[in-house]
């Protein structure tokens, strides 16, 4: 065994200390990085007041406290319609950049824009195709660009409008 006088373990035990804190708060930032790679993000701000859904065949807006539309959607497709937008979610992409190259020379396959109440300007959300998948392009928003859709969930957001 060693023979260290009382200060020669208390610097022992100091020095083991400091070894664990910095081992830990390395490993907690590694797991952080790590859960923050693919992170499920609603499309829509929480408590965001939708005022004007503009597709490109047609458009939802709001009149009073009921909603109007130039197309032959029902009140009650309408109202799914809004929920659909509402609760939607995409997979945000750590890594964008491996794929960004696809969507340089692609044009989007559709282009949604969505008013809402105390906002000067619509956010415009740009669906492209990539394989089965669809991934939106929203140049408005904060901290995320791009997000991943399935094909399921992309049907959920672009109603049947029979002419």
């Amino acid at each position: 065994m060693i023979r260290l006088s009382k200060k020669g373990w208390n610097n022992v035990l100091i020095f083991s200390m400091l070894i664990m804190v910095f081992l830990f708060n390395g490993l907690h930032h590694k797991l952080i990085d790590a859960e923050a790679d693919d992170v499920i993000q609603p499309l829509l701000k929480e408590q965001s007041y939708i005022l004007t859904i503009e597709y490109p065949l047609f458009k939802i807006e709001r009149i009073g406290t009921g909603w109007r539309s130039n197309s032959t959607l029902s009140q009650i497709q309408i109202s799914e319609l809004l929920t659909n937008w509402q609760q939607a979610t995409g997979l945000q992409l750590a890594d964008i950049n491996t794929i960004k190259s696809e969507f340089k020379n692609k044009s989007s396959e559709n282009i949604v824009t969505i008013w809402f109440a105390g906002e000067e300007l619509p956010q415009v959300f740009a669906f492209f195709k990539l394989g089965g998948d669809y991934f939106i392009h929203m140049p408005k928003s904060e901290n995320m660009n791009w997000l991943k859709l399935d094909s399921e969930q992309y049907l959920l957001l672009f109603p049947q409008v029979k002419d």
